[in-house]
């Protein structure tokens, strides 16, 4: 259906044009949108929470941006954040741009017209605040923001990948191509700008994260930090809209990377020998140390409460318990409703799992039994061999959101180190599992064989991956406890992450419910074999 609107200038004050929006439009609109999360739970209303104007550079143009509200028939309503744009044509805008067609032009989300583009660009240059009716947006250039590139000629593109948020990359018109790919691939670009489409009434720790590593830890191996924009109001947090950072040249993620090495495995396999390339051992040596240089520079700030190391504490073991129990009762929910759709290997592991849940949560409980010595940091959160990539001679670490399922307070949570090692160790038994298991080679290699070459794999590339990082924390405060404690916190961590991946598995991939369950199998089995010995 065509959209009426009166005047686009006053969209705020047309409540007929809301009216169609919020009842029509928008909630067609929204389930075509990768960045919509609510496409699977059945959405009772959306509305327009709040509408936010920016002017272009010139007044030529004015933009909306909409803070939506969706409410479900089930569970908590969510926050999301479209900027809305109104041109004469169409022509150069992508179809899942386009809203809505008006008799007059199109109704698209801002982010495909390049003007909008550029006004969010030379507002983040300018640390701009530009007044609203209840508070204002605040835009923040960050260290990484150079003087220089604003100078030359600037073009901006969205990135086409369909992600949880949206992409804009600006660069310099004099250099190459940008490339395709993921976030943090491509060739001559400048700058990326990250537009966080689920919202949350407080800083997004990625932006949290991403300033403290770049000003104040002067980490080298992550995007540095350019600028962010939020919406403040006059009483009340930030809610952040969008962050930008330098762009960095890579190749491939460290996923991808990994599984070209394993595709070399893959081939040794198939000749009837086990033999680990050494490629994957340079590589998980090099993760290693970057990883533990990661953690070493969000630990070295006693100065700021956000960031400062804390001691493990009863309110922490407390709360801690309390998530992994209810991460646990979930999972044996979910693992029961979905037994059904299993193979019988599938089958036999839900078994071990429901009937193995009382050694889980008692070994669980051991959190709150233990005197730890170690202390807890801000760390990445979602750590997987996903969120890093490699540039052909090094690695740089991506998106410190945290995990999706977690909420922004618990996202800021502080954890020891070894969570995001575990997260690490739990990627690498994927990689070798995802390509062993479910490659055609699958077919031709004896089933002992394949476990006995995931095994050995495994245990080498992590043993590698761990030797570099204690090499690298060298004995530092923040993990300076007994052995046994950070053996501990490790297969503690290493649980709760199978366990937490059951539930893609069992919603999404049934067949690879394998992978998490031998690793939760795994756990159990270091856990009995310590008791024995």
């Amino acid at each position: 259906m065509t959209f009426s609107i009166l005047n686009w200038q006053q969209l705020a004050n047309d409540s007929g044009a809301i009216e169609q929006l919020e009842k029509i439009i928008l909630p067609e609109y929204l389930k075509q949108c990768r960045w919509f999360g609510g496409k699977a739970r059945k959405l009772s209303e959306i509305w327009i929470d709040k509408i936010l104007t920016l002017t272009s550079i010139n007044n030529e143009h004015t933009f909306f941006l909409l803070i939506l509200k969706a409410k479900y028939n089930s569970g908590k309503s969510e926050e999301y954040f479209l900027p809305l744009s109104f041109i004469s044509s169409s022509e150069n805008i992508l179809e899942k741009g386009i809203i809505a067609q008006a008799d007059n032009g199109f109704l698209i989300d801002a982010i495909y017209d390049a003007v909008f583009r550029q006004t969010i660009f030379i507002h983040l240059f300018n640390s701009q605040k530009i007044k609203q009716q209840n508070g204002a947006i605040f835009f923040e250039r960050g260290s990484a923001f150079i003087p220089e590139t604003f100078s030359a000629e600037i073009s901006s593109r969205v990135l086409d990948a369909d992600q949880s948020n949206s992409s804009i990359i600006f660069s310099r018109e004099h250099t190459s191509p940008i490339g395709g790919g993921r976030e943090g691939v491509g060739e001559g670009a400048d700058y990326f700008l990250k537009i966080y489409r689920k919202l949350f009434r407080e800083t997004n720790p990625d932006v949290e994260v991403i300033q403290f590593l770049t000003e104040k830890a002067h980490f080298a191996h992550i995007p540095s930090f350019a600028g962010t924009f939020y919406w403040r109001k006059a009483f009340g947090a930030p809610i952040t809209l969008g962050m930008m950072q330098q762009k960095l040249t890579a190749i491939k993620d460290a996923w991808s990377l990994a599984g070209d090495y394993l595709n070399e495995f893959l081939i040794s396999l198939s000749a009837d020998e086990i033999i680990i390339p050494q490629t994957s051992i340079e590589q998980a040596t090099l993760l290693g140390t970057r990883t533990a240089e990661m953690h070493l520079a969000l630990a070295n700030d006693f100065t700021d409460a956000s960031f400062s190391p804390e001691p493990f504490n009863e309110e922490y073991a407390d709360w801690i318990l309390d998530n992994c129990e209810s991460l646990l009762k979930r999972r044996l929910r979910l693992t029961k409703d979905c037994y059904a759709v299993l193979d019988e290997n599938g089958k036999t592991m839900a078994k071990f799992f429901m009937s193995n849940q009382h050694k889980i949560k008692e070994f669980f409980s051991r959190i709150k039994k233990l005197s730890l010595k170690s202390l807890r940091t801000r760390i990445h959160g979602d750590y997987h061999l996903g969120q890093i990539l490699f540039n052909g001679s090094d690695y740089i670490i991506l998106d410190f959101e945290g995990e999706p399922e977690s909420s922004i307070k618990d996202r800021k949570i502080k954890h020891s180190p070894l969570k995001d090692v575990a997260g690490i160790l739990r990627s690498f038994h994927y990689a070798v599992c995802a390509k062993l298991y479910f490659s055609t080679t699958e077919h031709s290699v004896a089933p002992e064989k394949i476990n006995a070459a995931v095994t050995r794999w495994y245990n080498e590339v992590t043993a590698a991956f761990m030797n570099e990082y204690w090499k690298t924390i060298n004995n530092n405060m923040v993990l300076t406890a007994e052995k046994e404690e950070l053996d501990f916190l490790l297969q503690f961590h290493l649980l709760e992450k199978a366990v937490y991946e059951l539930g893609y598995e069992l919603n999404s991939r049934p067949t690879w419910v394998k992978i998490p369950m031998k690793g939760i199998q795994q756990v159990l089995g270091t856990i009995q074999s310590k008791i024995e010995n």
